[in-house]
């Protein structure tokens, strides 16, 4: 298919097909269709991926493309059911989408198609012949059997992800300008035979290491040898997987083999063996006389020594790099080490390049590296005096570890992992803490390693704190290695979380301390992180902006990508500045972004962006990379169950890789990881020149980046465009632009060569990487508008053209007059557009979109109607509840016009008002019988208005000074003095308000309480049934309905007075009275007011009176004497305490006395006129006043 689809041009000659270490091989011969082949040499990075399904491809493949169009991709992922097929259709199925993620991973080409929810490459889109909306694919497809569309059927105007990333241009055009065909390579062929790809069979076997180390004079100086045997040693002892072979060769004008290739094993005393083989003392053999090919010849002699010869090994040359070979001993050495297989990887130690030297060290050796696609690391020199920093050693021990970890297969186990490392200045600090975390996809283990220039540098003090809090100090846990200058905490199945660290620093100034943290990889899972550039041999020509430099950054978990977590690559020149000191890291945050430029696609786990501009000249910078969980905020996606167990034709309905972003359906937090890793050195040859700070315009040729967003949407309503793109930045995507260009074109060619009218009134440009919007309007209607946009720096270097986004704007149905914006002109400044350009046609852009303007209008509407809504419903609400209680109330007081006051009432209140009692309640079902069952006389029947009205005109009818004399009660001398409120169930008297509330208020301060001394309370007919201790508190401010027992004072309740009685006189009363009443014979005939009641009752027919709205006098208590002998008096009124049944009074007194005949008549004359049935307790039944002012009033119709 790959023969037919480029015509005759390429085709698969040979496939390596490499297995797992840990399958077992006996298992595999029986099912292979060729033997494993003995001598493999295994690529440490494969083209294709056999995984698990993907969350969202499922088993079908997806190339992964990291860079721009005509790169080739990372490598093509698919799962393992996609190779279990059973027919020819699958057979077919299959190839079919290989070859469609073949050619998009070879020669750089992407997806011809639109994708569903995807604003950038939508579905659809207008044919620009037709003006039809039509399917976003190629038109012919179906009948041209490859993978992308031809020419003649490409669609340049289409909205698709090759488009924007090609420029337009046909997939075939890519192809071929590739590698592949370029200049005639390959030309179309008829030759049918050999088609058929050799497959070989091969199993990652133990990576095979030789160190090739440098033993010259310059190695004397300081402790530069020491500490290359330090290193060498911790890195052969601790860090080289068990089964790898390592062989050790030393050079100087001649090279020896020091160590012989061995297996490492743990179980025996190689390792010590292996990483003691350096001499002790260097070599005083020049460093110009140093031959590095025969250092290279020996490396190969010891690797041909073993059975498995030489292919796929690995070389580490550990060399200065100054004084080189000649060129042609170079071509050489390269010619020799690519013919045997064998990659080579470079460590600069030491580098002592300054400020002002070309960075030369390794130019000579790149060559060699960069064929077998090795990489190259440096060590920069530290020394001080005749010493060197422990921080030299420990870059040299990372440099051999990422060398090593270079060698192994990309899932070879037993590795270490760098999970945290830190250096800590000696003299500063007496505690040196820091923190780490370790999660599940690290082995049970962990090793904490403190390094050290001297070993009374690292106090007594090492603690370790567990996630879980416990605290342990690691003096029985130490190891020391004296030969590697470092001591090891081992931390035995350790807990998962972050730990935390303290380590005594006793280091010197100059010197200090360096912690690092490492484990191995567990088997079930792994985090992986890879570190790449886009520059093909590590050599950057800074100065030449067609040429940019972009970093990337790889984050999986168990082959799923990581999203949102922390990325940052830090970029450390080598050598010291003018002033002898280490120059400060650059620091560069990488994003998964999608934003096209760099970034293509969002949620793939690559992080990237564009090198900064290092200004500083030429140079060496070590490249390396640390990752986190981003405090949380990580994320995985998931695999669900369909997924898991999906077949073949269950993945058809998973979509193609892919658009500006893969949506997972299923994601999960990412466990709390650390990781770092070096990549390596980084070289400038020309550095990008200076900016010129004295004047307006700067030497700076860095343009902005490509915006690869733009998205169009039309208002059909108002026929406003509004336009959404990502903003760049001035150096590619760093800083700020300065301002934008934006042209209208009535065609594709006419936009992408950025002509058609231009826009005006652009916002200025944002942050980079801040999503921009503005709404534009046009009288360009029923025809298709395409438009671009640019970003201009400072140095008026303009950007790419963006992807060209297009729109149809439909006639409205009356056609208004042309809108235009008059822009007044302003002065040019930093913060302004330049002038110049203008719009030809009417074109307005606005601040904001009339779309975004009705959104805010109707979200903020929305909200006003939400809320009065919710007012309306709660008024209501409130209302009826109020309308409620209100018609309980009213039933409960007027059923059959009688009135019965509950118990610890203190307020009554009349029906015709809607206000609540304070404590009082009406009993429900007993308004037309007493209490002990007897039927109620008329004038007990009466209405609560009634009887406050014949109440109040009695009492209105008292008028003069009361003295009290022995057995009655007369006027007081003063009307105008308050009449104490016994309404309350307490000894002082509470006023109260205009609108009677559920609140108690406090007492006034001019109202003498109540005592017991001398008091005798009026008998009421019912015992109140509870004592005085009984009664709870009184709580001052409490609602009648939560505290309804407390509104009792328990200490002042037996002492309250509950009536009070005054005479009557006929002058009165002349026209509701009989004149006889008013007669002494009258009045003595008439039995007492509280005698029992008749069997019989016959209803009274006297009038009832008319309601009278004149206050009652309001008169102060009392003294406590005339109270008494007014108790005394009233106390003769009745007879005997077996004639009159025992009623409650809240005084809780229970005597019942005789009462004076004298008054019996005037008594049973009340009791006839105002009979009222009472439920004790109750207080001032018959007596009341009102208090007339601006705060509080005495309600005198309560009873």
């Amino acid at each position: 298919m790959l023969w037919s689809a480029t015509g005759g041009r390429a085709s698969l000659r040979e496939v390596t097909v490499a297995l797992p270490r840990t399958w077992p091989t006996d298992a595999l011969t029986c099912s292979l269709l060729t033997p494993l082949t003995a001598a493999p040499v295994v690529p440490t990075e494969a083209h294709i991926r056999i995984t698990t399904s993907h969350p969202v491809f499922g088993a079908r493949p997806w190339a992964q493309q990291s860079q721009g169009c005509g790169r080739q991709g990372d490598y093509i992922q698919m799962g393992s059911d996609l190779l279990i097929a059973t027919t020819n259709d699958t057979y077919n199925y299959a190839s079919r989408l290989l070859l469609a993620e073949w050619v998009k991973f070879r020669w750089g080409v992407f997806e011809e198609r639109g994708f569903p929810n995807d604003a950038v490459y939508p579905t659809t889109f207008r044919d620009p012949k037709t003006n039809v909306p039509r399917p976003n694919t190629c038109a012919v497809r179906e009948t041209v059997p490859v993978p992308f569309c031809a020419t003649a059927a490409h669609t340049p105007e289409a909205p698709t992800k090759h488009n924007a990333q090609c420029n337009g241009r046909p997939a075939w055009d890519i192809i071929l300008q590739s590698q592949d065909f370029i200049e005639g390579r390959n030309s179309p062929a008829n030759a049918t035979s050999a088609l058929h790809p050799t497959l070989n069979f091969v199993q990652e076997s133990a990576a095979r290491i030789v160190l090739v180390v440098e033993d010259t004079a310059v190695m004397n100086m300081q402790r530069r040898w020491e500490f290359v045997r330090k290193a060498v040693r911790r890195v052969i002892v601790y860090d080289v997987p068990d089964g790898d072979h390592v062989a050790l060769v030393v050079f100087n004008s001649h090279a020896r083999t020091a160590a012989p290739l061995s297996r490492m094993d743990s179980q025996t005393d190689v390792r010590q063996r292996v990483g003691s083989s350096l001499p002790r003392n260097p070599s005083p053999a020049a460093e110009s006389n140093k031959c590095l090919m025969c250092a290279i010849q020996e490396a190969l002699k010891a690797l041909d020594a073993d059975p498995a010869g030489a292919a796929g090994a690995t070389i580490i040359l550990v060399t200065t790099g100054k004084g080189a070979a000649h060129q042609q001993e170079v071509a050489e050495m390269e010619r020799l080490v690519t013919s045997r297989e064998v990659r080579v990887h470079t460590v600069l130690y030491p580098v002592t390049e300054r400020r002002g030297g070309g960075g030369t060290a390794a130019d000579s050796l790149q060559s060699v590296v960069s064929a077998t696609r090795g990489s190259s690391f440096s060590v920069m020199d530290e020394g001080v005096g005749n010493d060197s920093k422990v921080s030299m050693m420990v870059a040299l021990m990372d440099a051999l570890l990422a060398a090593v970890r270079r060698s192994e297969p990309l899932a070879a186990p037993g590795t270490p992992v760098i999970i945290h490392s830190r250096a800590y200045q000696g003299g500063i600090e007496s505690m040196s803490e820091g923190s780490f975390t370790l999660d599940d996809s690290l082995g049970e283990d962990a090793r904490l390693s403190i390094y050290y220039y001297d070993l009374n540098h690292v106090g007594n003090t090492v603690e370790l704190t567990a996630p879980s809090g416990k605290v342990t100090s690691s003096v029985n846990m130490q190891e020391e290695d004296g030969d590697a200058n470092v001591i090891f905490v081992n931390i035995l199945k350790a807990e998962r979380g972050m730990w935390r660290y303290r380590v005594e620093n006793r280091a010197d100034s100059h010197q200090g301390l360096h912690i690092q943290v490492s484990a191995k990889e567990s088997g079930t899972r792994k985090i992986s992180l890879r570190l790449w550039t886009s520059a093909a041999n590590n050599m950057i020509n800074a100065s030449d902006p067609s040429m940019p430099v972009i970093i990337y950054a790889e984050v999986k978990d168990n082959e799923m990508a990581v999203i949102n977590a922390k990325v940052t690559a830090e970029l450390q020149r080598l050598g010291t500045d003018t002033n002898g000191s280490a120059y400060h890291p650059v620091l560069v945050e990488l994003y998964d972004s999608g934003f096209g430029d760099p970034d293509i696609t969002q949620g793939d786990g690559i992080y990237s962006r564009y090198l900064p501009s290092l200004r500083g000249g030429p140079g060496h910078y070590q490249l390396s990379v640390s990752v986190d969980h981003n405090s949380g905020l990580a994320l995985a996606p998931i695999n669900d169950a369909f997924t898991r167990h999906g077949r073949l034709y269950a993945d058809k309905n998973k979509i193609a890789c892919c658009g500006s972003k893969i949506r997972y359906e299923h994601v999960k937090p990412v466990q709390a990881f650390q990781r770092s890793m070096i990549y390596g050195v980084l070289e400038v040859v020309a550095a990008p020149p200076a900016k010129d700070r004295d004047q307006h315009h700067s030497n700076d040729n860095v343009p902005p980046n490509r915006i690869l967003d733009l998205r169009a949407f039309v208002n059909l309503t108002t026929r406003e465009v509004s336009l959404r793109w990502t903003a760049p930045g001035d150096d590619y995507d760093w800083n700020r632009a300065h301002y934008y260009e934006t042209v209208l074109a009535s065609s594709w060619i006419e936009a992408k060569a950025f002509g058609g009218e231009r826009v005006t009134g652009m916002p200025l440009p944002v942050e980079v990487g801040t999503e921009q919007a503005v709404a534009i309007q046009t009288d360009r209607y029923d025809q298709i508008v395409y438009l671009a946009i640019r970003g201009v720096d400072d140095a008026e270097n303009r950007g790419g053209v963006s992807n060209i986004a297009s729109m149809w704007i439909p006639r409205p149905p009356t056609t208004p007059p042309p809108i235009t914006i008059a822009h007044t002109a302003a002065p040019t400044n930093d913060l302004t557009e330049p002038q110049g350009r203008s719009v030809t046609q009417p074109v307005r852009v606005a601040g904001i979109s009339l779309e975004d303007m009705a959104v805010i209008v109707g979200s903020v509407g929305g909200f006003l109607i939400i809320v009065a809504v919710l007012a309306t419903f709660c008024y209501c609400h409130v209302a009826r509840r109020r309308r409620h209680h209100h018609k309980q109330d009213s039933e409960k007081m007027e059923a059959n016009r009688s009135v019965i006051i509950k118990t610890n009432s203190s307020l009554m209140v009349d029906q015709d008002e809607t206000h609540d009692s304070a404590d009082s309640a009406i009993k429900e079902g007993e308004a037309s019988t007493a209490k002990d069952g007897r039927p109620l006389s008329p004038i007990q029947s009466w209405g609560v208005s009634k009887l406050l009205q014949e109440h109040e005109r009695r009492v209105s009818m008292t008028s003069g000074p009361l003295l009290e004399a022995a057995g009655s009660l007369q006027h007081y001398q003063n009307m105008q003095e308050p009449f104490p409120d016994v309404t309350l169930t307490g000894t002082h008297s509470y006023p109260s308000s205009q609108t009677p509330s559920t609140t108690h208020s406090d007492p006034p301060a001019y109202q003498p309480p109540y005592t017991t001394e001398a008091y005798v309370p009026y008998p009421y007919p019912y015992h109140p049934g509870y004592s005085q201790e009984e009664l709870p508190p009184y709580t001052p401010g409490l609602s009648s309905q939560s505290s309804q027992a407390s509104t009792a004072y328990t200490h002042e309740i037996a002492s309250q007075p509950s009536e009070l009685s005054y005479p009557v006189d006929p002058a009165n009363y002349p026209a509701e009275m009989p004149s006889f009443v008013g007669e002494v014979a009258y009045t003595q005939a008439q039995p007492p007011m509280y005698a029992p009641a008749p069997e019989e009752i016959v209803p009274a027919t006297s009038q009832a009176p008319v309601r009278s709205k004149v206050p009652p006098p309001v008169a102060p208590k009392p003294p406590l004497a005339a109270r008494a002998a007014a108790a005394a008096a009233a106390a003769t009124t009745v007879t005997t305490a077996s004639v009159e049944p025992k009623r409650r009074n809240v005084t809780q007194v229970e005597e019942a006395t005789a009462a004076k005949v004298s008054t019996k008549a005037r008594t049973e004359e009340y009791r006839e006129v105002m009979h009222v049935t009472i439920a004790s307790p109750i207080t001032g039944a018959l007596a009341g006043g009102r208090e007339e002012g601006p705060q509080h009033r005495t309600d005198s119709r309560t009873e």
